[in-house]
């Protein structure tokens, strides 16, 4: 019997599928948009996506990971929350909906789950370690080598999108400094190249005064939210994932020096890294739980 099992990332663009042996090589790998969640619904993607490779490599018995965007309820497998990105999304449940297939699931928010693939590939020596990522929102994941994940009292530690809300411009930290908030003021700044982030930071790299300005001031944001996270959690280790932490140096360059800003004088931080697990950190996480 093949020990395949079936790993589902849904974020707020995209859903990305894999089959995974027991040594997290893909043996079969499918991406598709997210849908609305208003006429075309997540759960009956999520659903044909399962069933299809349940029956090309012949599961039995089935075992699902899946890692989502919102405050996940990850004992029982249910959204607890679910913001602005994903409409309707809000209590989905699913080891119900693959119960007809009778599959084995385990349910993690999308940067726990990404963290936990972090840390199978790459294992770092601190003891604490908090992951965000930049993408469509902002998504945190706080780690500790003897408790392991943390979640809070009702699954909604670590949400730092929603911190330093302010009434200037009503916006808070993922709208602010996500990816989507960086291609935003590209389009406000008039970039010539629409939302092509590695353009913009080819750009600067040439000292491009337009795209050094873009950067600085959106990563002036990301480094103020990174001070917040390092007063709050004091982690010996900050990741920062998601697509644009393929930049790797050359994102940091940009944050680490603006982080001091924020703290008091000589308070220090963490060191930051970007992930080395890129984008499919989140299949390889909740496959290993199992």
């Amino acid at each position: 019997m093949k020990d395949f099992k079936i790993a589902i990332d849904i974020g707020g663009t995209d859903i990305k599928a894999a089959v995974l042996d027991d040594k997290l090589n893909f043996v079969d790998y499918q991406k598709i948009a997210t849908p609305n969640n208003i006429n075309e619904f997540i759960v009956d993607k999520v659903y044909a996506l399962v069933e299809h490779f349940q029956m090309k490599y012949n599961l039995y018995p089935l075992y699902v990971g899946i890692s989502s965007a919102g405050i996940i309820d990850e004992q029982n497998g249910i959204v607890a929350y679910s913001g602005p990105t994903i409409p309707n999304f809000k209590g989905t449940h699913f080891p119900k909906l693959l119960a007809p297939l009778n599959a084995h699931v385990k349910v993690f928010n999308d940067v726990n789950a990404a963290l936990l693939g972090e840390l199978q590939h790459h294992p770092y020596s601190a003891d604490n370690i908090f992951c965000l990522t930049l993408g469509t929102g902002i998504g945190g994941a706080f780690y500790n080598k003897h408790t392991q994940l943390y979640n809070g009292e009702r699954n909604r530690a670590n949400e730092i999108g929603y911190l330093l809300y302010k009434t200037s411009d009503q916006c808070t930290f993922e709208q602010r400094s996500s990816t989507n908030a960086l291609k935003s003021l590209m389009k406000s700044k008039s970039f010539p190249y629409h939302n092509d982030v590695p353009m913009l930071f080819e750009l600067a790299e040439q000292q491009d005064e337009l795209a050094l300005d873009i950067l600085n001031q959106w990563s002036f944001n990301v480094a103020e939210g990174i001070a917040q996270i390092q007063i709050i959690y004091d982690p010996g280790l900050i990741l920062i994932g998601g697509g644009i932490s393929s930049q790797g140096q050359n994102l940091l360059n940009y944050i680490i020096p603006k982080i001091p800003f924020f703290l008091p004088p000589e308070y220090g931080h963490a060191d930051i890294q970007t992930t080395q697990t890129k984008n499919h950190a989140s299949l390889f996480g909740v496959v290993t739980q199992f």
